[in-house]
């Protein structure tokens, strides 16, 4: 699978194209910035990453801040944030497939929350990952994952930019490298693989599970809680003989049970009291204020009402004396009304203290002078023990019963692990390998004479070493020949997928080649020549002033300076 072209647009208020891009299907594809190496520094970016940034949202990367965020000085470029917004702008990349003689449509939309689309129809993140990886890989098993191989074909990360064989970022298993490297060089099938690293996975999964539960209930391990329940069973048993040799004491259970009642009656009691005197002292009040109604009346004023109502309507057949007499009349009835409820109030009150002082007499003739009263706290404490314990034993048992599952799905993993890995024939490891180092000791030969060799250790963990491994490297290597030795890692496996027939992207993509030495990036680019694939790079004009002008229009797909920024703003 080829990139055939990047095409960036703006959607809105109406389709405007800003770039069009066509890149070299076979050998180097340069993005030139024409701008000095300390303007670049200073900050002034003409975005010459940015299309191979583009490039890698297009192929799944997750956030399009990464257009306009500044990691080294964490600011926002709000120029460009703005204008991809405003604009709706979207991205559309070209696959050409070149065997089968069929185009793919990739396209992402540039701004926040925007969506993706392959061949015209939206697709959620996963879908578009996994439709991705069927398309450059040919892989529709779920292990690995696209966002775990293709950095190996986009190197824009930190990590992917300076590390050969470790190309993702740090928390990632040497489990999801030995993934990537047998599907990548085919070392044992595709479902296989899969499935291995699914149950890897799993197991990973059941062991941080297993130690949250140890470290949850800070107990080392399960052989530690069984010997828990054994203690506290045995405790049980210990404090449940002590309460039986309290045998006497059922002796006056009866005598017990009719206290215990007596205080329950004694308390129910109080509370009606208490009920009863809140409702009397309501009483009191709506009495009071009924009498000030009566005794605070104006007078006057209602004299002035009634004359006044006497000058509208003559003849009135009640005297003011009348009115008068019945307000006041009203607010009696009133009063009397809520008397009797007084008075009923009054004797319930007196009714519940004549049956609490008889339940008081009561209880304390019911007061049982042969019982020890400290028998009955020692009793007390014994009880309070035994829940203790109980509570404990349950703890334990659930959590035997958690770590015990875990440890049933653990074997029951490990079980499964042992015949995938029964079925994993490596005999054809060392030829594939071979195949691999002969291009990329050639290569490494031909930028630095000296040999480097790849390769794979199928018993990494019981060794508890990396799968994967670069021999004769020697010591410490400058971040100019590291970066160059990836180059040629990068494109001997490209060749190396060619000749075994292995559906991987035939295109590698690679930033920041600025510190690599000019007689490196000369020979990395005749290399680049002799690739039936395609090498991407952007890359500063004064970094490349000593190669054959001609070389570089020949291979330039872009060319970028002050004046002509990447979105011409």
């Amino acid at each position: 699978m080829l990139i055939e072209r990047l095409i960036v647009r703006k959607t809105a208020p109406s389709e405007v194209v800003i770039r069009n891009i066509k890149f070299n299907l076979k050998g180097l594809s340069l993005i030139v910035d024409n701008t000095s190496n300390e303007a670049n520094e200073s900050g002034n970016s003409v975005g010459k990453t940015t299309a191979i940034k583009i490039i890698d949202l297009c192929l799944g990367a997750k956030s399009v801040r990464e257009l306009y965020y500044d990691p080294d000085t964490r600011s926002e470029n709000l120029d460009v944030k703005e204008f991809l917004s405003f604009y709706k702008v979207q991205a559309e990349l070209i696959l050409l497939d070149m065997e089968n003689d069929c185009r793919y449509s990739i396209v992402r939309d540039l701004f926040p929350r925007g969506k993706k689309y392959i061949n015209g129809t939206k697709m959620a993140e996963q879908e578009f990952w996994d439709e991705l990886k069927e398309i450059l890989f040919g892989i529709r098993e779920n292990r690995p994952t696209f966002r775990q191989l293709i950095p190996k074909f986009v190197r824009l990360s930190s990590a992917s930019e300076d590390k050969m064989i470790k190309f993702l970022p740090p928390m990632n298993s040497k489990d999801v490298y030995d993934t990537i490297y047998c599907a990548l060089f085919q070392i044992y099938g595709k479902e296989l693989i899969s499935k291995k690293s699914e149950i890897v996975s799993q197991l990973s999964d059941c062991q941080k599970a297993i130690s949250a539960l140890e470290k949850s209930k800070s107990i080392s391990s399960l052989s530690v809680l069984k010997q828990s329940l054994e203690l506290v069973e045995s405790d049980i048993k210990d404090y449940y003989k002590k309460r039986n040799s309290l045998s006497y004491i059922n002796e006056y259970r009866d005598e017990l049970d009719a206290k215990r009642q007596l205080s329950m009656r004694i308390h129910d009691l109080q509370e009606k009291m208490q009920f009863v005197e809140f409702e009397i002292s309501t009483i009191k009040d709506s009495i009071r204020q009924l009498t000030q109604e009566k005794s605070n009346i104006d007078i006057n004023l209602l004299k002035k009402i009634y004359t006044e109502a006497e000058s509208y309507i003559p003849g009135l057949q009640k005297k003011f004396e009348d009115v008068l007499n019945f307000h006041n009349a009203m607010i009696q009835n009133k009063i009397d009304f809520i008397n009797e409820q007084f008075l009923e109030k009054e004797e319930l009150l007196r009714m519940y203290k004549a049956q609490n002082d008889t339940l008081i007499t009561e209880k304390g003739k019911a007061t049982l002078e042969v019982l020890d009263e400290g028998l009955l706290d020692e009793l007390n404490l014994i009880n309070r023990k035994i829940e203790d314990l109980r509570q404990k034993k349950g703890e334990i048992l659930k959590s035997i019963a958690l770590l015990e599952e875990q440890e049933e799905i653990k074997s029951t993993l490990n079980d499964k692990l042992q015949k995938i890995e029964s079925k994993m024939d490596g005999s054809e490891i060392e030829d594939k390998l071979k195949k691999f180092n002969h291009i990329f000791s050639d290569y490494c030969e031909k930028l630095y004479g000296e040999k480097y060799l790849l390769a794979y250790n199928q018993n990494w963990e019981e060794e508890n070493r990396f799968p994967i491994s670069i021999a004769s490297l020697g010591g410490n290597v400058g971040t100019g020949k590291k970066k160059a030795v990836i180059v040629a890692f990068d494109l001997a496996y490209m060749q190396y997928s060619i000749a075994m027939e292995i559906k991987t992207p035939k295109f590698v993509i690679h930033d920041k080649m600025e510190n690599t030495h000019i007689n490196q990036l000369k020979t990395i680019f005749e290399i680049s020549q002799g690739i039936n694939g395609q090498y991407i790079i952007p890359i500063l004009r004064e970094r490349i002033d000593k190669v054959d002008e001609h070389y570089v229009d020949k291979a330039k797909v872009l060319e970028l300076s002050e004046s002509n920024k990447f979105f011409k703003i």
